[in-house]
């Protein structure tokens, strides 16, 4: 007799389900409305492509706690339909965040993801208005499509993404990078970088999977391995982009290469070179499977957020 075995998980029958799933919901929470040409500018951004893996990781912290705890009351509730609102308002405020990168008034950028940004055909004024927007309706969507989630719980969701968005987050990582935009090597070191990106990109994505395991009703033991994951993974995905940055090209990044290396940005290749950020990515990728393995996070037979990981760490774009 043969035994049978499980189908090894396909991983990318996985991000094609789901991306579909976030892309759909964004076009129907992003119908045109009026005035017609501010909705046009902030749809062109936001339902123009991407690797949605803030979305991504946001659904699969929620499926991971859904499958690993049994929540009174909750076996029955979809983690999907629950994470989901949040999910695309994730992605609106890092579509807000790329609108505004991309002005003259900061990286001065022509290219995102393939197209020409935003600015440069909606004009700057349009741009900057499409990502108040997004930000604002990021909000919106969050408050009144979040379904069967606690009030309470709801809350602490919607202050987080304002924490992880605001001062204490991107804006205030944006203007840290700023600062030191156009220094020398010796004017910054590994903690500056660190600390500059824990807030432009890391904040982001801590909040990402925070906040699907905040939405399932995880224990707090869940949630701060959940919030390590996030920081381990947001460091790994901003020295893979300072490494592309060097290595990659227009045609593959969908956007201009060496930008960073022009301007002098404080990257993590310019703080320990690319020997030395490849070495750290290798160390992050490690920690952070680890702790997946150690917490119990990645759903039996489907270990999404290991996959989810090393697409971030791997990945060419």
């Amino acid at each position: 007799m043969q035994l049978q075995t499980k189908p090894e998980f396909d991983f990318e029958s996985y991000l094609l389900a789901r991306r579909k799933l976030v892309e759909d919901r964004l076009a129907l929470y992003l119908v045109e409305q009026e005035p017609a040409r501010l909705w046009q500018s902030m749809r062109y951004s936001v339902l123009s492509g991407g690797k949605r893996l803030r979305a991504m990781l946001t659904l699969a912290a929620a499926e991971a706690i859904a499958a690993n705890k049994n929540i009174d009351g909750q076996q029955k509730l979809d983690p999907i339909e629950i994470a989901l609102p949040c999910a695309c308002a994730i992605e609106m405020v890092h579509a807000m965040s790329l609108v505004h990168d991309d002005l003259p008034c900061l990286d001065n950028d022509d290219l995102r993801r393939g197209k020409p940004t935003n600015h440069k055909v909606y004009g700057e004024a349009l741009a900057l208005l499409a990502g108040d927007g997004l930000l604002m309706l990021a909000n919106e969507i969050l408050i009144e499509h979040s379904k069967d989630v606690a009030a309470t719980d709801l809350l602490a969701v919607v202050r987080e993404l304002c924490r992880a968005t605001g001062p204490s987050g991107m804006v205030g990582g944006q203007v840290k990078d700023m600062e030191f935009t156009g220094s020398d090597d010796t004017k910054f070191d590994i903690a500056t970088v660190e600390s500059i990106h824990s807030g432009k990109t890391g904040a982001l994505i801590r909040f990402s999977l925070w906040s699907g395991g905040k939405l399932m009703g995880a224990n707090e033991t869940q949630l701060a391995s959940l919030y390590r994951l996030g920081e381990i993974l947001g460091l790994a995905f901003q020295i893979t982009d300072d490494l592309l940055d060097v290595t990659g090209d227009a045609k593959t990044l969908g956007k201009t290469p060496g930008k960073d290396e022009a301007t002098k940005k404080a990257t993590w290749v310019r703080a320990i070179g690319i020997d030395g950020a490849r070495q750290k990515l290798s160390e992050m990728e490690s920690e952070g499977i680890t702790l997946i393995e150690k917490s119990a996070l990645d759903i039996s037979g489907a270990p999404v957020l290991k996959a989810l990981l090393k697409y971030a760490i791997h990945r060419q774009k």
